[in-house]
């Protein structure tokens, strides 16, 4: 028998979705920010990118009605370990950086 997910579990996978990637991701020793200017910065941190692709895969999952095989306070929690090693390991092979530039630092 497959039971329905109630709003406040979607909203507390969420958050603890977020928190333990942003955890996880800072332990790894991603930076908590990006490089100044923090406008023109293209480096990865645990504070950007890393709760949006937790919150990506979770959405992916409950999407995908995946959340009925696991408790749903367990999916948060690995979706949030998962996203912190994505963001260490393999974001960048997924996503490269924009190629550096020759003139000084200003690309625009």
């Amino acid at each position: 028998m497959i039971v329905g997910i109630n709003n406040v579990d979607i909203l507390i996978n969420y958050l603890l979705a977020i928190f333990i990637s942003i955890v996880v991701a800072y332990l790894l020793k991603v930076p908590l920010l990006p490089d100044k200017p923090y406008r023109f910065s293209f480096k990865k941190s645990a504070l950007f990118p890393t709760p949006i692709f937790a919150l990506g895969f979770l959405s992916f999952c409950f999407a995908l009605d995946f959340y009925y095989i696991l408790d749903t306070h367990v999916l948060g929690l690995l979706i949030g370990i998962f996203t912190g090693f994505f963001i260490k390991y393999i974001f960048d092979f997924l996503f490269p950086g924009p190629p550096e530039t020759d003139n000084g630092g200003d690309a625009l």
